[in-house]
């Protein structure tokens, strides 16, 4: 299976981690590896049972208050949001295509 970043997710991603270095030197530096493991922790285990809105799956990311949301679809592992837990809940699922 490969992996598929949305655009926006991308963005929200890196947005996150310069917000973070913002505020405290190297949060931001503690912040990427965290939602790395993560997106490589469901990356390998694709069957975890974290389905919630239809084909749709979320996992939290480790100390920090964020949310990856995912869906495997035709052979592919793909990232639709970095969302924050407590902002705008489910803004994106407009990125989401039958």
């Amino acid at each position: 299976m490969t992996l598929h970043w949305h655009d926006e997710a991308q963005r929200e991603f890196e947005e996150a981690a310069v917000y973070y270095e913002s505020q405290v030197e190297g949060l931001g530096e503690r912040f990427v590896p965290r939602i790395e493991a993560t997106t490589a922790r469901v990356l390998t285990n694709p069957l975890m049972p974290r389905c919630f809105d239809e084909d749709r799956s979320k996992v939290k990311a480790e100390q920090f208050p964020y949310l990856i949301i995912d869906r495997a679809k035709e052979g592919q592992f793909q990232i639709l949001a970095v969302a924050h837990m407590s902002r705008r809940p489910g803004y994106w699922k407009k990125r989401v295509n039958p």
